[in-house]
């Protein structure tokens, strides 16, 4: 018998770093919990993306080549109001006040500091 409270994890998710290594192993854990995972590594090919296909998760990260993390995630929010944005980052900390107001003022979902552990993904994908 099956819970009213089971979640199932999303099947796919935005992958937004321009660290190859980091987006390995984001695959690699969304692919454990039966998640595939489409990576960009600059936000012009993450808005491309989104343009294209309704992610139910993004995770981006808060310092990219082209643009910030927080300005990226308002231009996915606005193509894309459902979508819940994590924001990744081994720059800022969970309690910096910049992330703080985002989470409140750009409805962030959640911010995982890097290097991060697996089963926080996990839980961000089954929110």
């Amino acid at each position: 018998m099956v819970s009213a409270e089971t979640k199932t994890a999303a099947t796919s998710a935005l992958v937004v770093d321009d660290d190859k290594d980091m987006c390995w192993v984001l695959e690699a854990a969304l692919k454990g919990v039966g998640c595939a995972a489409i990576t960009a590594s600059t936000g012009r090919d993450a808005l491309d993306l989104i343009h294209r296909q309704a992610f139910p998760v993004a995770f981006v990260d808060a310092r990219l080549p082209d643009i910030g993390g927080l300005r990226l995630s308002e231009e996915l929010r606005c193509v894309r109001p459902e979508l819940r944005i994590f924001i990744i980052s081994g720059y800022f900390l969970a309690d910096d006040a910049d992330i703080l107001d985002a989470m409140r003022t750009q409805r962030i979902n959640g911010f995982l500091a890097k290097p991060f552990q697996i089963g926080s993904i996990l839980a961000a994908v089954t929110e």
